[in-house]
């Protein structure tokens, strides 16, 4: 299954603003994707859950996707980190 790791990289670490954009962002897509950060895992379409990874500024983020549109996902995403959600 395809794999990316990402850095956080906004001053407020993947807070609720940037995780509703992963959630609105993954929900474009077909492919499963789940993030871990140490020893928690969440799926991308949960918000609640992708909060509990607790992942501040500088943390580094495992992304796996599953399905028929999984490389385009992870490169979605990769780029969303990428530019700091934004802020």
């Amino acid at each position: 299954m395809p794999t990316i790791t990402c850095q956080v990289v906004n001053l407020k670490g993947m807070h609720a603003r940037a995780a509703a954009q992963i959630v609105k962002l993954v929900c474009g897509y077909h492919s499963q994707v789940t993030l871990r950060h140490k020893d928690k895992e969440a799926p991308a379409d949960s918000l609640i859950k992708l909060l509990t990874l607790n992942a501040p500024q500088g943390s580094t983020i495992t992304i796996e996707a599953r399905g028929n549109d999984s490389e385009q996902v992870l490169e979605a995403l990769n780029e969303l980190f990428a530019i700091g959600f934004g802020e």
